[in-house]
């Protein structure tokens, strides 16, 4: 399975506080009540095995010190978490952010793994005179125990609910005021879901199997149904994946376990993609790092250190037009990728070509190879282009770079406008 970080944080909207899931270990004896082995009553063993058990902790991020822990049942491992705005009464049908947490306690593969659901919502409390930071408290809203580990979580539709991997099934809940998860929808997967996404408020959800792929897929509410839309055949090892809207396009990019980035496209009116069967595989660039996660981010929208009127509804701020997609990756990387406009790609990659071959590279490797994939059967992609590259145009001189943009054909202004724009992408954090 999937390892994950024993420290993950996540940040609540709205809020001061954050969510952590803290991974311990712990002796580990075997069960006295099992009428199955009574022998295991008897055992007296001085060196026991550690076993893991996570914690839900509510940490104060101004000084890390926790105001608030959970801790789960022994050998429960915490596999995902997510803060999701969920409807929370079926009579008022009022929404709030809840932390939803996905768990697992697998114990060999002679026996099924099981899972949980847990819906936290932070409250306020009164705090200890001499502890003022411990206003808040996790509130355990739900709890539900499912057959298979539950893998990956997201919301879903604009009804509130949730949309989980548990086993081999993406099952749609809807969170009751008994604190049940009545289940509305379901979907029947692969091997393993590791990445489970929806575009916000569209219904339109990719789940990503670590053996098998990637799926694209739409939830209805009227009825409720999850139907396939397209897959992709090339059976990726899906480390993480998002969705990037352009204009009337929808691509998605994945990442794999060969620290790939791959571009797909969802294109039914396209002959090759079967009527939308079919991802079509637009691009592949190597990243030579290995992926963590994958964020869909408004491009030029407004930084978080902007005001935000707290009164205002979810419906009066308007989508954005453009976004980009912030990765993260295990050696500390950043990257961003931006889609670009006809005119500034063709400007871009015409200067990358130059470059390459007017450029001096480090130990002589070229870049153009180092980003190149071998793939079979994937013909008339176009490239990426390596933004890091382009970015060593602006330190040459001035005569320098005339000449070189006189090779392309475009002017100097032009291409400092087409990289201010590739640069920019940054601004948002």
């Amino acid at each position: 399975m999937k390892m994950y970080n024993p420290f993950c944080l996540y940040d609540l909207p709205n809020k001061t506080d954050n969510t952590l899931d803290r991974i311990a270990k712990e002796d580990f004896k075997l069960p006295e009540d099992d009428e199955s082995h009574t022998e295991w009553r008897n055992e007296f063993i001085t060196f026991l095995p550690q076993l893991e058990r996570g914690t839900v902790k509510l940490l104060e991020p101004r000084n890390w010190s926790t105001i608030d822990s959970h801790e789960l049942e022994p050998a429960e491992r915490i596999t995902c978490i997510e803060v999701i705005r969920l409807e929370i009464s079926e009579l008022t049908h009022e929404r709030k952010d809840m932390v939803v947490v996905g768990s697992s306690i697998v114990k060999g593969e002679d026996i099924v793994p099981k899972g949980f659901i847990r819906v936290f919502e932070v409250i306020d409390v009164v705090p200890e005179p001499d502890q003022p930071e411990k206003s808040k408290k996790l509130k355990l809203f739900a709890k539900e125990e499912v057959k298979g580990a539950v893998t990956a979580l997201s919301g879903i539709g604009g009804q509130g609910f949730l949309i989980v991997a548990q086993g081999q099934k993406c099952m749609v809940r809807g969170l009751k005021e008994d604190g049940s998860l009545l289940p509305v929808a379901f979907k029947d997967t692969q091997c393993y879901v590791n990445v489970l996404k929806e575009l916000k408020g569209t219904g339109m959800c990719i789940i990503g199997d670590a053996f098998k792929g990637l799926w694209f897929i739409g939830y209805s509410e009227e009825p409720y149904k999850l139907d396939l839309f397209g897959k992709e055949n090339e059976n990726l090892a899906v480390v993480d994946a998002d969705f990037l809207p352009d204009g009337n396009k929808l691509y998605i990019l994945v990442a794999d376990d060969d620290c790939n980035l791959h571009v797909l496209q969802y294109d039914p009116e396209d002959p090759s993609s079967s009527k939308g069967d079919r991802l079509l595989h637009r691009s592949v660039f190597h990243t030579g790092h290995f992926a963590s996660t994958m964020t869909l981010l408004p491009h030029g929208a407004r930084t978080p250190s902007s005001p935000v009127d707290e009164d205002a509804m979810d419906t009066d701020s308007p989508p954005p037009s453009k976004y980009q997609i912030l990765m993260t990756f295990q050696t500390g990387s950043v990257a961003v990728i931006t889609p670009l406009g006809e005119d500034s790609y063709r400007r871009l990659l015409a200067l990358q070509s130059q470059l390459v071959n007017a450029l001096e590279h480090p130990c002589s490797l070229n870049p153009r190879g180092y980003r190149a994939v071998e793939s079979d059967g994937m013909g008339g992609q176009r490239g990426m282009i390596d933004g890091n590259l382009l970015l060593r145009w602006l330190d040459m001189g001035a005569q320098r770079k005339a000449e070189i943009a006189g090779r392309v054909g475009a002017d100097v202004g032009a291409i400092r406008v087409d990289l201010e724009k590739l640069h920019g992408g940054l601004a948002y954090l």
